[in-house]
Protein backbone atom coordinates (compact mmCIF):
# COMPACT_ATOMS: atom_id res chain seq x y z
CA UNK A 1 0.00 0.00 0.00
CA UNK A 2 1.12 3.47 -0.78
CA UNK A 3 2.49 5.11 2.68
CA UNK A 4 0.25 8.90 2.26
CA UNK A 5 -2.74 5.89 1.12
CA UNK A 6 -2.15 4.58 4.95
CA UNK A 7 -1.91 7.95 6.12
CA UNK A 8 -4.85 9.01 4.73
CA UNK A 9 -7.08 5.56 5.27
CA UNK A 10 -7.47 7.18 9.11
CA UNK A 11 -9.14 10.42 7.89
CA UNK A 12 -11.45 8.63 4.77
CA UNK A 13 -14.70 7.11 5.98
CA UNK A 14 -16.77 4.94 4.29
CA UNK A 15 -19.31 7.87 4.07
CA UNK A 16 -16.32 10.25 2.47
CA UNK A 17 -16.11 7.15 -0.25
CA UNK A 18 -19.52 7.04 -1.12
CA UNK A 19 -19.72 11.01 -1.56
CA UNK A 20 -16.62 10.71 -4.00
CA UNK A 21 -18.65 8.88 -6.20
CA UNK A 22 -22.11 10.68 -5.43
CA UNK A 23 -20.72 14.57 -5.19
CA UNK A 24 -16.97 15.61 -4.64
CA UNK A 25 -18.46 19.08 -3.24
CA UNK A 26 -20.81 17.43 -0.79
CA UNK A 27 -17.86 15.51 0.05
CA UNK A 28 -15.52 18.35 0.56
CA UNK A 29 -18.17 20.12 2.92
CA UNK A 30 -18.92 17.11 5.22
CA UNK A 31 -15.18 16.51 5.31
CA UNK A 32 -14.74 20.05 6.72
CA UNK A 33 -17.06 19.23 9.44
CA UNK A 34 -19.90 20.46 7.61
CA UNK A 35 -22.52 17.36 8.50
CA UNK A 36 -25.69 18.83 7.46
CA UNK A 37 -27.40 15.67 7.01
CA UNK A 38 -27.39 15.48 10.48
CA UNK A 39 -27.74 19.08 11.29
CA UNK A 40 -31.18 19.74 8.95
CA UNK A 41 -33.35 16.69 10.06
CA UNK A 42 -33.15 15.56 6.66
CA UNK A 43 -36.57 13.42 6.51
CA UNK A 44 -34.44 10.59 4.73
CA UNK A 45 -31.88 10.43 6.47
CA UNK A 46 -34.04 9.86 9.40
CA UNK A 47 -35.87 7.61 7.51
CA UNK A 48 -31.96 6.17 6.94
CA UNK A 49 -31.90 5.84 10.71
CA UNK A 50 -34.79 4.23 11.48
CA UNK A 51 -34.11 1.58 9.09
CA UNK A 52 -30.76 0.74 10.86
CA UNK A 53 -32.89 0.94 14.77
CA UNK A 54 -35.30 -1.17 13.66
CA UNK A 55 -34.04 -3.72 10.67
CA UNK A 56 -31.56 -6.67 11.13
CA UNK A 57 -32.05 -6.79 15.04
CA UNK A 58 -30.83 -9.94 15.72
CA UNK A 59 -27.82 -9.84 14.15
CA UNK A 60 -24.58 -10.20 16.75
CA UNK A 61 -22.47 -8.09 15.60
CA UNK A 62 -24.08 -4.78 14.79
CA UNK A 63 -22.31 -1.32 14.16
CA UNK A 64 -18.61 -2.47 14.17
CA UNK A 65 -16.57 0.95 14.14
CA UNK A 66 -12.49 0.93 13.73
CA UNK A 67 -10.18 2.79 10.98
CA UNK A 68 -12.85 5.12 10.61
CA UNK A 69 -14.83 2.86 9.71
CA UNK A 70 -18.58 1.91 10.43
CA UNK A 71 -20.09 -1.27 9.31
CA UNK A 72 -23.74 -1.69 9.98
CA UNK A 73 -23.13 -5.79 10.58
CA UNK A 74 -20.89 -8.61 10.33
CA UNK A 75 -21.54 -12.23 9.59
CA UNK A 76 -19.16 -14.92 10.09
CA UNK A 77 -19.22 -18.50 7.81
CA UNK A 78 -15.92 -19.51 5.81
CA UNK A 79 -14.88 -15.83 6.33
CA UNK A 80 -16.56 -12.77 7.48
CA UNK A 81 -19.46 -11.09 5.42
CA UNK A 82 -19.56 -7.34 5.67
CA UNK A 83 -23.48 -6.18 5.76
CA UNK A 84 -24.87 -2.31 5.04
CA UNK A 85 -28.11 -1.39 5.08
CA UNK A 86 -29.11 1.26 2.58
CA UNK A 87 -32.72 3.61 2.49
CA UNK A 88 -32.82 3.12 -1.43
CA UNK A 89 -31.07 1.93 -4.21
CA UNK A 90 -31.10 5.56 -5.87
CA UNK A 91 -27.10 5.75 -5.55
CA UNK A 92 -26.45 2.19 -5.91
CA UNK A 93 -23.22 2.48 -7.31
CA UNK A 94 -21.75 4.38 -4.53
CA UNK A 95 -23.35 2.03 -2.10
CA UNK A 96 -21.51 -0.31 -3.95
CA UNK A 97 -17.98 0.92 -3.56
CA UNK A 98 -18.34 2.21 -0.34
CA UNK A 99 -18.78 -1.53 1.20
CA UNK A 100 -16.25 -2.40 -1.23
CA UNK A 101 -13.68 -0.13 0.72
CA UNK A 102 -14.78 -1.71 3.93
CA UNK A 103 -13.79 -5.17 2.63
CA UNK A 104 -10.85 -3.73 1.57
CA UNK A 105 -9.89 -2.42 5.12
CA UNK A 106 -11.05 -5.43 6.50
CA UNK A 107 -8.46 -7.18 4.26
CA UNK A 108 -5.67 -4.28 4.99
CA UNK A 109 -6.13 -5.80 8.73
CA UNK A 110 -5.51 -9.37 7.73
CA UNK A 111 -9.48 -10.24 8.34
CA UNK A 112 -10.29 -12.79 5.92
CA UNK A 113 -13.20 -11.15 4.24
CA UNK A 114 -14.00 -10.75 0.06
CA UNK A 115 -17.68 -10.55 0.19
CA UNK A 116 -20.47 -8.24 1.20
CA UNK A 117 -24.22 -7.61 1.16
CA UNK A 118 -26.26 -4.64 0.36
CA UNK A 119 -29.50 -4.42 2.08
CA UNK A 120 -32.18 -1.94 0.79
CA UNK A 121 -35.18 -2.90 3.09
CA UNK A 122 -37.86 -0.89 1.74
CA UNK A 123 -37.99 -2.23 -1.42
CA UNK A 124 -36.77 -5.61 0.00
CA UNK A 125 -33.72 -5.82 -2.38
CA UNK A 126 -30.09 -6.92 -1.59
CA UNK A 127 -27.00 -7.10 -3.65
CA UNK A 128 -24.15 -9.42 -3.08
CA UNK A 129 -20.46 -7.42 -3.61
CA UNK A 130 -17.34 -9.14 -4.52
CA UNK A 131 -14.32 -7.17 -3.80
CA UNK A 132 -12.25 -8.07 -7.04
CA UNK A 133 -8.64 -7.27 -7.85
CA UNK A 134 -8.79 -4.59 -10.39
CA UNK A 135 -11.52 -3.07 -7.44
CA UNK A 136 -8.17 -2.42 -5.24
CA UNK A 137 -6.88 -0.10 -7.92
CA UNK A 138 -9.68 1.96 -8.33
CA UNK A 139 -10.16 2.03 -4.76
CA UNK A 140 -6.36 3.09 -4.16
CA UNK A 141 -6.94 5.88 -6.66
CA UNK A 142 -9.86 6.85 -5.17
CA UNK A 143 -8.41 7.57 -2.15
CA UNK A 144 -5.40 9.24 -3.75
CA UNK A 145 -7.98 11.44 -5.54
CA UNK A 146 -9.84 11.96 -1.88
CA UNK A 147 -6.62 13.56 -0.39
CA UNK A 148 -6.05 15.57 -3.09
CA UNK A 149 -9.43 17.04 -2.90
CA UNK A 150 -9.45 17.53 0.59
CA UNK A 151 -6.57 19.27 0.97
CA UNK A 152 -7.97 21.76 -1.45
CA UNK A 153 -8.50 25.20 0.25
CA UNK A 154 -11.91 25.85 -2.17
CA UNK A 155 -14.34 22.74 -2.65
CA UNK A 156 -15.27 21.31 -6.04
CA UNK A 157 -17.63 22.77 -8.36
CA UNK A 158 -21.29 22.08 -7.89
CA UNK A 159 -23.09 19.58 -9.73
CA UNK A 160 -26.58 20.54 -10.68
CA UNK A 161 -28.60 17.36 -10.98
CA UNK A 162 -32.01 16.23 -10.58
CA UNK A 163 -30.80 14.71 -6.64
CA UNK A 164 -28.92 17.99 -5.81
CA UNK A 165 -32.81 19.44 -5.17
CA UNK A 166 -33.19 16.71 -2.47
CA UNK A 167 -29.66 17.42 -0.75
CA UNK A 168 -28.80 18.75 2.55
CA UNK A 169 -26.08 20.50 1.45
CA UNK A 170 -28.24 22.56 -1.49
CA UNK A 171 -27.89 25.89 -0.36
CA UNK A 172 -24.09 25.62 -0.62
CA UNK A 173 -24.71 25.08 -4.28
CA UNK A 174 -27.87 26.88 -5.77
CA UNK A 175 -28.44 29.60 -2.72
Amino acid sequence: MIPSIEKERNRITGTLLAYYFICKRKMWLHAKGLDLENITGNPDVIKGKILHETRFKRESYQNIDFDNVKIDFLKFGDQIYVHEIKKSKKFEEAHIWQLKYYIYVMQNRGVNCNTGVLHYPSSMKKVDVQLEEEDIKLIEQALQQIKIILDSPMPPERLDKKFCRKCAYFDFCFV
